[in-house]
């Protein structure tokens, strides 16, 4: 049986040669296998994103925040989900949190 992380690297190795439903495919089954892997969660909303599934996306993006609240990447990639389905206010509140939190980080 696969682990959370050999999911994951397939999942990877998928997205490297443009298979994006397969690496969807295998992040799904790294956050599967432990709900509270923050990585396949990023990597899984990632994936939504680049094949239009925006809203999965948003909530891909939701669960990895509820492990890093204050991962500033994660607010970016919710933001730019919320623009892609026109949702203006919700990706404004998305990128000042990540505004907020990239720069908490580097001081």
């Amino acid at each position: 049986m696969e682990s959370k992380i050999e999911f994951y690297e397939l999942g990877n190795e998928a997205l490297a040669v443009g298979d994006l439903e397969k690496a969807k495919f295998y992040y799904t089954k790294s956050v599967e296998t432990d709900p509270t892997y923050f990585e396949g969660w990023q990597a899984l909303a990632m994936a939504y994103y680049k094949l239009g599934e925006y809203e999965k996306s948003i909530e891909a993006n939701k669960k990895a925040l509820e492990l890093r609240p204050e991962d500033s990447m994660v607010w970016t990639s919710l933001s730019l989900a919320y623009m892609r389905l026109g949702n203006k206010i919700e990706a404004e509140k998305a990128s000042f949190k990540a505004r907020i939190f990239s720069w908490k980080k580097s001081s």
